[in-house]
């Protein structure tokens, strides 16, 4: 296929393997203009940039037969996805960098750093991340030289297209449809320089939007001269919150489900709630919100979000590394009181006649006033640029007041915010379940769930319960016994290396935990004490029945474990943290 649309997913899949990875190659694009200083130890300073390729893949009008003329040479020969380059390695052959596309800009600050240089406080809202920056490794600055590539061709072509058919109509008004229109960088362009009065980009302009064409065909579509009146629902656009709507049982059962995990408040008082979760996101925090239906198409826009503060940098590595699980170039979105959009981004002429309300559905990429650049960090991209949602209280009441709340109290009226999805592959959290699974997923990264009336945290497992050291109404309470949260299988694999070195591993399936996942089954144990221990969490046995049967394994079946100044200290200690490990993955309660 020759679309334009269709060479950008090409691209997308030599970069990373996938056609629809497109997204993916939009965000990489706008490092093509930045470098780095590479300042290894014994070599000298040097200048990292990537290279443009200067043939273009795409280039002439899709309006004249004939003219489109294409180039495919740069995305010929292996993917960049299969290379595996010597920078990859250290000097012994040991693969040091595994991830191809993890890299962060050259003014990175780790979160062990503050911004004058100072070790940086610890912090509880997570774990730490790397603290010197990444360079590119080759074969990331050749995939930036081809994604800037195709998305200059894009720009190219798609603004010539749209304005030649802009002066042939004399039309003033801009609607966008295809997947092509999920190109936030383009929609931007074509928003602000082609003199548009009005521009409207639905929120699913891709193959998922064919479902509401056809719907309102059936409505009010019908054979030549047939006239209908359009019913009241379509004489504006429809809400992207077109979801299921989640019952209050199903919520209340997701909580039942993977309540040994959980502590939980029901609080009934949005006021408070928002009140929590600004404060948890102005202290650094990060949270995810699961409210009313879900949106449909790709973007999360209030309803299924995890939200950060825009301010802190280091948020965008600790985001994308240890809570998405994803390549650390990728940039993130802020969702911005429309009333204030104009003073903090360029937003065109355009912006006032839609009250500056120019991107509800996260469609528009603008760039940020470059005085305010300094003041949100973590939702400006390598080039300035942010992907914008505008919020306003008609549409979405409840973001709107929770970002309002968040401005009143750092001065910045909007949040970062990005799809609730914690799980690699799996899309926005759509059931109760989902977005549970998702929050103990982040492993403690992602610090609360409001869903609906509940106010979620993650419970730490309670070692002083677990041994009957835990005091309710004065009294010692009796010592818990760990339980497996369902049925479980094993496997074992036994590997040699060249070396003649042995390595068995032993992994486990268990569909019963909340946090199985049905696209990677298998949980990795640490050993085979911990799979011995998971076999024996039946609820039946505490820590000192256990310590008993791994007496009894290696034959002193007359050692008793009564007091703790008996136990052997480091099977304990091992047995202990392994326990803690099975809790913290779902495997076991007590």
């Amino acid at each position: 296929m020759d679309s334009l649309g269709a060479l950008y997913s090409r691209a997308s899949s030599h970069i990373f393997g996938d056609w629809n990875a497109c997204g993916k190659a939009m965000g990489l694009a706008p490092w093509q203009d930045h470098a780095w200083d590479s300042e290894k130890e014994g070599e000298m300073k040097q200048r990292i940039i990537p290279e443009m390729i200067d043939t273009p893949i795409v280039e002439g009008t899709l309006y004249k037969d004939g003219d489109l003329k294409i180039n495919r040479m740069s995305m010929k020969g292996m993917p960049f996805i299969s290379r595996v380059d010597s920078d990859m390695f250290d000097d012994e052959g040991n693969m040091i960098r595994t991830k191809r596309y993890d890299f962060d800009d050259n003014d990175y600050k780790g979160p062990t750093e503050e911004k004058d240089g100072s070790e940086k406080k610890s912090s509880e809202s997570g774990p730490t991340t790397v603290s010197e920056k990444q360079l590119p490794t080759r074969v990331a600055l050749d995939a930036i030289g081809l994604a800037a590539r195709m998305q200059t061709d894009l720009e190219t072509v798609g603004m010539d297209f749209v304005k030649h058919f802009k002066e042939q109509t004399g039309e003033t008004n801009l609607c966008l449809a295809g997947g092509v229109a999920l190109n936030s960088v383009l929609n931007g362009r074509l928003c602000r320089e082609l003199g548009f009065e009005n521009a409207f980009v639905p929120p699913y302009p891709g193959d998922d939007g064919v479902a509401v064409g056809c719907c309102a065909y059936g409505l009010f579509g019908g054979q030549a001269g047939e006239e209908k009146t359009a019913p009241k629902l379509w004489n504006e656009p429809l809400s992207p919150y077109l979801g299921p709507l989640p019952t209050l049982a199903e919520m209340t059962e997701a909580v039942a489900w993977a309540e040994p995990w959980l502590d939980v408040e029901i609080i009934k008082d949005e006021k408070r709630r928002i009140d929590i979760l600004v404060e948890e996101i102005s202290s650094g925090g990060v949270v995810a919100i699961y409210n009313g239906r879900s949106e449909m198409g790709p973007r999360a826009l209030g309803h299924r979000s995890i939200l950060a503060d825009p301010r802190e940098k280091g948020l965008v590595r600790f985001i994308n590394e240890f809570v998405k699980k994803r390549e650390s170039f990728r940039p993130f979105a802020p969702s911005c009181l429309a009333e204030e959009a104009s003073d903090w981004f360029d937003l065109g002429d355009y912006a006032a006649a839609a009250n500056n309300n120019v991107s509800p559905f996260m469609s528009l990429t603008a760039q940020v006033t470059k005085s305010k650049r300094d003041k949100i960090p973590a939702v400006t991209h390598v080039d300035g640029s942010s992907r914008l949602q505008t919020v306003t209280p008609e549409a979405e009441p409840f973001y709107h007041k929770l970002i309002s709340a968040f401005y009143k109290a750092t001065g910045v009226p909007m949040v970062l915010n990005t799809s609730f999805n914690t799980l690699k592959s799996e899309p926005i959290v759509e059931t109760p379940r989902n977005a549970v699974r998702s929050f103990l997923s982040s492993m403690g990264t992602i610090e609360i769930l409001v869903m609906g009336d509940y106010v979620i945290r993650r419970k730490d497992a309670n070692v002083r319960r677990l041994l009957g050291e835990e005091q309710k109404n004065g009294l010692m309470t009796q010592p818990s016994f760990p339980i497996r949260a369902g049925a479980v299988d094993y496997k074992n694999t036994f590997t040699v290396d060249k070396d003649d070195i042995s390595e068995t591993k032993t992994v486990v399936r268990m569909p019963g935990r909340p946090m199985h996942n049905p696209k990677d089954e298998w949980f990795e144990l640490v050993d085979d004490l911990e799979g011995q221990l998971l076999g024996l969490c039946d609820g039946s046995n505490g820590v000192n029945e256990i310590m008993t049967q791994f007496a009894a394994m290696t034959g002193d079946e007359n050692q008793q474990f009564d007091k703790i100044t008996d136990y052997d200290q480091v099977l304990f200690e091992n047995i202990i943290r392994r326990l803690i490990r099975l809790n913290e993955h779902t495997l076991i309660s007590w």
